[in-house]
Order: C-alpha cells, then structure tokens, then sequence
C-alpha cells in the first residue's frame, strides 16, 4: 500500500483502531475503549493523542487506578483538545490537556512531551492526530 493509501485509510479510522493497527499500544487502545474517553475521541473532536507504549501504560499502571472516573482523569492526561503537529509542538512549551493539567514540551533531541519522546509523530485517525511516545 502506498504511503497515501495509508494515510487515507488512518484517517477513515477511529484513535483505538489505528492504535491497535500501529502495534505496540494495545493497552493504552483498551483503556480508551473501555473508558469514556474513548466515546469522546470518536465522537468530538479534533484532538491530539499522546500515546504511550505498552511498555510503559501497563497492567501495573491500570491497576493502580481503583474506578473508572480515575481511568478517565489519566486517560485524559494523554489527550489535547485541537490538532497539534509536530511543527506546532516546537513552537511551544506548555499546552493543555484534556484532564486541565499541563504538559510540558520541549526540544533538545527531537520532541519531548513531559519527558517522553515522540517516537512517531503525525499519525492521523479520523478525528485528530496521534503521536506514538517513545517512553514515559
């Protein structure tokens, strides 16, 4: 498949499906599905997705939270309202999440997001973008 083709079926798609389809971010992709911060992301939009590895957003991580409120406050810490490509993310420092918080970005060695780099950034879905994260 041609690199247009892929673009355009990512953004026929929803932010859990590319997640899945991307690899590596299948359980960050379950939270969201179970959670209603998944609704919100197929439904409203635009948004920016900073998605973290299965390495890093585990079973150890999920456990931690005891109801789904507090699954939908950290879910929501990794969502931006509007649609924030690498190019506009250099220009900042702080932006603001989804949850109220904010998240600090930076540039010495690529993008950091609170000290996450992004792996990959710019994969679109079809309300927004993702940035896959290299590590939290």
């Amino acid at each position: 498949m041609s690199e247009h083709g892929r673009v355009w079926l990512l953004n026929e798609m929803t932010a859990c499906e590319v997640l899945s389809l991307e690899g590596g971010f299948n359980n960050f992709a379950r939270a969201l599905h179970l959670s209603s911060v998944g609704d919100m992301l197929e439904t409203k939009g635009p948004y920016t997705v900073f998605a973290p590895p299965d390495d890093a957003f585990n079973a150890s991580t999920i456990g931690l939270v005891m109801s789904a409120a507090k699954l939908d406050e950290m879910l929501r810490d990794f969502i931006v309202p509007g649609r924030y490509p690498l190019e506009s993310l250099r220009r900042l420092q702080v932006i603001k999440a989804a949850s109220g918080r904010h998240l600090t970005i930076s540039c010495h060695d690529g993008v950091e997001v609170n000290g996450a780099k992004i792996a990959k950034p710019d994969v679109p879905y079809n309300k927004g973008i993702i940035h896959e994260l290299l590590k939290l």
